[in-house]
């Protein structure tokens, strides 16, 4: 089995008003099936101020800093303040990419240019990549998020999703065409991730399971549905692997570094 990490999972004390898993919870579940390092986001701060959300992330991941790495969330309604916020975050090495959920936080891209022009803009200066939901109708078609790679050829975006079951098809042509889009294969169907492979090429796709948010049967599940695809041991390698690794730049950054100095702190304002 070749080495896992999961470039999609959430690390949070609750979804509303259901209880998620703890951090050392986590962890156990990873070891449970062999996943060396996971890609945490918030859920709450999806509903709520981003801010606080993004140091209690901090805090959980920095409980397993060689084993989790924390995702910044801001809120682009919020206008400059969202790109402060960015910043401030992405100052922290600890924190390695960016994470929006369109459809919940309730914003089309399209609507707040301007702000997420900026975003895209940090981003790439940081080196970190961007992952949006996408699949989902009005705010997180892949359509509108493949825009944004467009917008920004510099930035890294990846569909969280890479067009869930509705839109396989289309990421992956996407995912084909625009060099900065890749496609985190989260969800869908083991006939999916062939299909992505053929017309995109395992070298732009990453494995994620969106664990976090439920129990540890949709890692299990996940992992089954890439490894039960037709896929030579080269594509999985780099499914699971290798190409969340480079797109992490893990080999000049290493998973844990800056933890000592930021563990059981905020990330300062």
């Amino acid at each position: 089995m070749t080495r896992i990490l999961d470039f999609h999972a959430h690390l949070d004390e609750r979804w509303l008003h259901v209880p998620c898993d703890s951090a050392a919870d986590m962890v156990r579940t990873l070891d449970r099936f062999e996943v060396e390092t996971a890609c945490v986001f918030t859920i709450m701060g999806f509903y709520e101020e981003c801010p606080a959300h993004n140091d209690a992330l901090l805090r959980r991941a920095n409980e397993f800093p060689d084993r989790l790495i924390p995702f910044v969330t801001v809120d682009p309604k919020q206008g400059r303040a969202a790109v402060d916020e960015l910043e401030r975050c992405l100052a922290n090495k600890r924190f390695r990419g960016v994470k929006f959920h369109p459809w919940l936080q309730a914003f089309a891209a399209s609507m707040l240019r301007d702000t997420m022009m900026d975003i895209l803009h940090v981003s790439a200066k940081h080196g970190v990549p961007i992952l949006y939901h996408d699949g989902t109708p009005p705010y997180s078609t892949t359509y509108q998020i493949a825009d944004l790679a467009r917008w920004s050829p510099e930035t890294i975006v990846v569909l969280g999703h890479a067009g869930s079951a509705d839109y396989a098809n289309p990421a992956a042509q996407l995912i084909r065409d625009i060099p900065n889009l890749h496609g985190c294969y989260c969800g869908s169907r083991p006939g999916d991730l062939e299909h992505l492979v053929e017309l995109a090429g395992a070298d732009k796709i990453i494995f994620g399971s969106d664990f976090g948010a439920a129990g540890w049967r949709l890692l299990a599940e996940r992992i089954d549905n890439v490894v039960e695809a037709d896929l030579t041991d080269d594509q999985l390698d780099l499914i699971l692997y290798t190409n969340a690794y480079k797109l992490l730049r893990l080999e000049e950054f290493p998973v844990h570094a800056n933890a000592s100095a930021t563990a059981a702190a905020e990330v300062r304002r």
